[in-house]
């Protein structure tokens, strides 16, 4: 069965939360709070997390009031993120909405906005031996087209993990799928139904390996797809 998280459970602990890649877990968009961080004006919502601040691993959408930012920091197990609303800033430069990032294992960055931001970032993800930094303006790259109502953006490939975005129309339907490893989604804009359960933006699942998926979409809508862990290999 499907575990569903509740408001109370997530505030409980920020060790070990959602991070049994066996179990399948679903978070519906709006279902958990946003809390405070250590910085002021910086606020997140968390989806899994091993660890405390300094975190072996995370998932979550992170929101910064108008002229916050965090201290200077490294990333021991890399980062990626997506913009999902305003402006991000670090020392590499500005990132608007539509922005993918991924940075290497030991990056180090001051991240800030000048009129606020939110972000759905992946902490802890990245093998150590991809040494690059990529930045796609996803609205400006060259989707492929999958059929009339799909198009599909390819984020980053390896032989741990296949990461896209895909633009689905109103009325797309697909057939079961079933994915051989771990799969992830994020639902950055749009209503849609996933096996039959119906997701809008900010919802995010994961499945466990040889699961199924079939999508029926209810609005335009763009969702983050990551097949295979990103487990870092040090």
């Amino acid at each position: 069965m499907t575990k569903t998280n509740d408001k109370k459970t997530a505030q409980q602990s920020y060790i070990e939360w959602n991070v049994d890649f066996s179990e399948p877990v679903t978070i519906k968009g709006g279902s958990l709070p946003y809390s405070d961080t250590p910085m002021v004006g910086v606020k997140r919502m968390m989806f899994e997390r091993r660890g405390d601040e300094v975190a072996r691993r995370a998932t979550s959408c992170v929101r910064y009031a108008p002229g916050s930012e965090f201290k200077p920091h490294s990333h021991p197990g890399g980062e990626e993120y997506i913009v999902l609303d305003g402006t991000f800033s670090d020392q590499q430069g500005d990132f608007s909405q539509g922005w993918y990032v991924r940075n290497p294992v030991g990056s180090v960055h001051a991240p800030f906005t000048k009129d606020g931001c939110e972000i759905f970032v992946k902490l802890s993800q990245v093998p150590a031996e991809e040494e690059d930094y990529v930045y796609i303006d996803t609205n400006a790259a060259t989707w492929t087209d999958i059929d009339k109502n799909h198009q599909q953006l390819q984020l980053w490939s390896s032989s741990v993990e296949d990461t896209t975005l895909h633009r689905f129309k109103e009325g797309y339907h697909s057939q079961s799928e079933e994915f051989q490893d771990v799969v992830e989604i994020f639902v950055l804009s749009g209503e849609l139904s996933i096996n039959g359960e119906n997701y809008q933006h900010h919802s995010w699942l994961r499945l466990p390996a040889q699961s199924s998926l079939a999508i029926d979409v209810h609005k335009n809508s763009v969702i983050y797809r990551k097949v295979g862990t990103g487990e870092v290999r040090h």
